[in-house]
């Protein structure tokens, strides 16, 4: 889609844009790393016959002289067995600043994961033509069958793999930049080939989070089709990941209430709140985590 040269220059472009808001993207990242780097030394493991004393339980010792004395030891709680999938809409509604913003968090987050030796994906999704493209063209030379299903070509954008370093992928953010990238949005699909591709990962942990400014729209799809059949393909595929649960998903919607789609949601008024969504939520997430792990220690 663009060489390395021109990749350099899109990227040297969005960098331009957002010199402003580096320094502010950086902050609300550093505030999620801090978190994260705390979550790990924040575990304790309980019952132990060696470590530091245990206060809370010499209770029963004073009660029962005989219950030999408990300690206890902090452990690091690794995040190492975890992938984040960031999955971008690339839509023609996210032209301008909302886009930029978007590549600028995903690009700073990932970046922040990587230093806690978490996994992260960046993907984008919009389609190849306005009004339809070839699915379109075949369409009508088949002979105009009713009810016909999608009629635009996916494009499907890996911007980096979870497996690749941050400083390989980085200028392939700038891509979406580039003029006439940004068209159409088939959510359902996007969400689909996005959970397809964490369920394939190795890792225990799966976090999948959309940003998307909008409902599914494609003009040529929804011409011949009942209105709400891009809306209904994709309330289906996220009811199929949120029964399945293999991967924990979350969205962001900017100027658009997600929360009528998807379980968990949260909505924006403002794309200058990105950051800091993107970053609550995930350390959110973390903070659950780690939580639920702290209580199966106690239990044990």
């Amino acid at each position: 889609m663009a060489d390395p040269s021109e990749l350099e220059r899109l990227r040297a472009y969005l960098d331009q844009q957002l010199d402003p808001l580096k320094g502010a993207v950086g902050r609300v990242a550093n505030r999620l790393q801090r978190r994260l780097q705390a979550q790990q030394n924040r575990s304790w493991e309980f019952d132990l016959e060696e470590g530091t004393l245990d206060a809370g339980r010499l209770a029963r010792v004073v009660a029962n002289p005989t219950t030999p004395l408990s300690f206890k030891q902090e452990t690091d709680i690794e995040f190492r067995d975890t992938v984040v999938t960031l999955l971008l809409d690339n839509s023609g509604s996210m032209r301008g600043r909302p886009i930029s913003i978007a590549a600028i968090c995903a690009d700073v987050l990932a970046r922040t994961l990587e230093r806690c030796q978490v996994k992260c994906e960046i993907l984008g999704f919009t389609t190849r033509a306005w009004k339809g493209g070839q699915s379109r063209e075949q369409w009508l030379a088949d002979g105009r069958e009713p009810l016909p299903g999608r009629l635009n070509d996916l494009r499907h954008i890996i911007y980096k793999s979870a497996d690749a370093p941050w400083r390989r992928a980085r200028p392939n953010l700038g891509l979406m930049m580039k003029e006439g990238i940004l068209k159409e949005n088939i959510d359902g699909e996007a969400l689909e080939w996005a959970h397809r591709r964490m369920v394939s990962r190795p890792e225990a942990r799966r976090i999948l989070m959309v940003i998307s400014d909008g409902a599914p729209v494609d003009d040529s799809t929804l011409s011949v089709n009942p209105a709400s059949y891009l809306e209904k393909h994709l309330r289906d595929v996220i009811a199929m990941i949120e029964k399945r649960r293999a991967v924990e998903l979350i969205a962001i919607g900017i100027g658009h209430d997600v929360t009528r789609y998807y379980n968990r949601a949260v909505t924006i008024t403002d794309v200058e709140q990105l950051a800091g969504a993107m970053t609550d939520q995930l350390a959110a997430l973390f903070g659950a985590d780690t939580v639920r792990d702290q209580r199966r220690r106690r239990a044990v």
